[in-house]
């Protein structure tokens, strides 16, 4: 685990059961787990499985292992940074905050960050939040393809289901069931095939959990690619 995430998780949970009086016991291991999660399989789907299923282009690949951990690192950042965005816009589409959402922005930076970098991480918030949905997840995508070039040749339809991913997981930690599963239809109308999984049926999985055998809540690529 990440050196002060624990304590950070601790001190938010009180943080946020003191301003906001939810009912959700365990908000910010919840949120942190999910989004912790999310992240390493998106990495895993853009770089890993891509180079697994299409080889190692020689173009695109960096030059030195120290590039290679730095295109890494520029990705790991992005996609938890575009990850809050996401969440920000669910906690205030389900109200969760209770009408204080600049004091929640400030709660998730110090739960997602170490103080020193909260300040930059809320300036690349603050990046993508003027757009829409649509333009966000272009944003997002065009950033990461620049970061992992191999990232080009992953079904697009993974920059469609990642946010909401990270919506069900919003939902999930504020124990919001019925939201989580109303996202995951949304997501199974974009790619049907999630239903078909025996292990899990698609159904939204507790925040940290992973399907084996389909990849929920972040699909394997032969999942993506697979057609109704």
């Amino acid at each position: 685990m990440e050196v002060g995430i624990q304590e950070r998780q601790d001190l938010a949970q009180t943080e946020i059961q003191k301003q906001l009086a939810l009912n959700a016991p365990n908000i910010a291991g919840s949120l942190s787990k999910g989004l912790r999660a999310l992240r390493e399989l998106l990495l895993t789907r853009l770089h890993n499985d891509v180079e697994a299923a299409f080889g190692v282009d020689s173009l695109l690949a960096p030059a030195t292992s120290g590039e290679a951990q730095r295109e890494i690192h520029l990705a790991t950042d992005e996609i938890e940074i575009y990850s809050l965005v996401v969440v920000l816009a669910e906690v205030s589409h389900g109200g969760y905050a209770n009408g204080q959402l600049d004091w929640f922005r400030q709660w998730l930076l110090r739960l997602r960050f170490e103080q020193e970098f909260q300040s930059a991480a809320r300036r690349r918030i603050e990046f993508y939040e003027p757009y829409g949905d649509n333009q966000r997840r272009h944003m997002f995508a065009s950033i990461i393809e620049q970061a992992l070039p191999e990232a080009t040749k992953a079904p697009l339809i993974i920059y469609r289901l990642f946010p909401r991913s990270v919506r069900v997981a919003t939902a999930l930690a504020f124990a919001d069931a019925l939201r989580a599963k109303e996202i995951r239809s949304e997501q199974i109308s974009y790619l049907p095939a999630i239903a078909d999984c025996h292990e899990c049926h698609g159904l939204p999985l507790e925040n940290g959990d992973v399907c084996g055998h389909c990849g929920n809540p972040l699909w394997k690529i032969n999942w993506l690619n697979a057609t109704a």
